[in-house]
């Protein structure tokens, strides 16, 4: 509920006017943001811009969003807590390997899943990234590195340090398919 909560609170100044995208040969204010926002989003954007709106909507916000920001103080605080006894916490960045571009267009419910790993580092601020650590049927796999408050530089270095192990970075997925 935070994210798309966040992204509508944040896109709503993308409106034509002062940023991003502006439509050509608008008639009049109200054409200028529909068509500019109509057509500057895609379907996927828009779609998070209604929930986000919805969980903040007056009747929602209490039971959707205070919630949430409740049930992100608790993610905050188990990082929190295992920061004190790790450095650097790696695990993988999808529950799936890639998949080809527009594959999961028709099923939004598939895309949000592909972030779930992602979320929890989001939700807690945490400096977070993804390294090429494979492939499976010819696609990509990513490995996440999250690391603690401002230990970017930590974080960085075990990505180098892995990249200097492994080749994973330099492949492509046709090479992968050819071998």
């Amino acid at each position: 509920m935070i994210a798309p909560a966040e992204a509508s609170a944040n896109l709503s100044r993308y409106d034509g006017v002062r940023y991003g995208y502006r439509c050509e040969n608008p008639a009049d204010l109200r054409d200028l943001y529909m068509r500019t926002r109509g057509e500057g989003f895609g379907d996927e954007v828009k779609r998070r811009i209604l929930v986000g709106t919805y969980c903040l909507s007056a009747g929602y916000y209490d039971a959707y969003y205070n919630k949430a920001q409740q049930v992100r103080r608790l993610i905050k605080r188990d990082f929190v807590e295992a920061f004190e006894k790790i450095d650097v916490i790696v695990g993988p960045t999808c529950p799936n390997p890639a998949f080809g571009f527009g594959a999961k267009g028709d099923n939004p419910v598939d895309m949000y899943l592909e972030d779930i790993y992602t979320i929890a580092a989001n939700l807690a601020g945490l400096p977070a990234m993804s390294v090429p650590c494979g492939f499976v049927d010819g696609m990509p796999v990513g490995m996440q590195l999250i690391g603690d408050y401002f230990s970017e530089e930590r974080m960085l270095n075990v990505a180098h340090r892995f990249q200097e192990a492994t080749d994973w970075h330099d492949r492509t997925p046709a090479e992968e398919d050819a071998a």
